[in-house]
């Protein structure tokens, strides 16, 4: 099995184990933050790492790379934004060749690692109070690339949505509809959107962690990417000393 489908399945489990209980922060924070932080003067954006899926009837899911493009596009838009609302003036980081396969790995450690902030802060079953306590995850240095473009930070977002078709809406209505019926509602689950956005220094150390992931939101749709964008934002913490 692809490694980035072992996430995205991983990241599917997470948001279905988090409907039974969630930590009542959105964010997490390192406890050093105001330390770490002071010498962060220009952070930079990696083009957001999206995926959109359609999500079929029989519960498979096939990417779509149009559907990403657009997602993608969305959300890099209301982050930039949303930065300089908050006086802010973050650069994306343009992905040339000679750096292609460097921001490749730091996406797929990104990715790893918020898997594993997912189910080790956020759900109540699987949760590592020590990691809820003390938050700290890395992903291995970034100082080199930071240097070779004058940057101090970095801002990753990762994402994917799962857009349901006519019939997997259809079976998913006629399971709860039977349910009802029943007295026993499982009925077979919609489509998931999730969205994490991260402040990374150049050691790798997470800084300032967030997501939401729910039901019934579509990344390709602006207003959709905006209230999920800017509901992740609205805690980040200020840089301005």
């Amino acid at each position: 099995m692809h490694l980035g489908r072992k996430f995205l399945i991983l990241q599917v489990l997470c948001l279905l184990l988090l409907a039974f209980g969630c930590a009542p922060k959105a964010y997490r924070v390192h406890p050093d933050f105001d330390t770490l932080s002071k010498n962060i003067k220009s952070p930079s954006l990696i083009p957001p790492d999206i995926k959109v899926y359609e999500f079929t009837v029989g519960g498979i899911q096939e990417l779509r790379d149009d559907w990403s493009a657009t997602a993608r596009a969305n959300v890099l838009k209301i982050v930039t934004e949303t930065f300089k609302e908050m006086a802010f003036e973050i650069k994306t980081m343009a992905i040339d060749k000679d750096i292609e396969d460097e921001l490749e790995d730091i996406q797929a450690l990104y990715r790893a690692v918020s898997t594993s902030i997912q189910l080790h802060t956020y759900n109540q079953q699987t949760l590592f109070p020590e990691k809820l306590k003390n938050f700290d995850y890395s992903i291995g240095s970034i100082e080199k690339i930071l240097h070779k473009y004058g940057t101090d930070a970095l801002i990753l977002v990762y994402g994917f949505d799962e857009i349901p078709t006519g019939g997997r809406k259809a079976l998913t209505a006629a399971g709860i509809i039977i349910g009802v019926f029943t007295g026993v509602i499982v009925a077979p689950r919609a489509g998931i959107t999730a969205l994490s956005i991260a402040l990374i220094d150049s050691s790798g150390t997470v800084l300032w962690y967030s997501f939401k992931g729910m039901p019934g939101y579509d990344l390709r749709e602006p207003e959709n990417a905006i209230n999920l964008t800017k509901g992740i934002l609205s805690d980040f913490p200020s840089l301005r000393k």
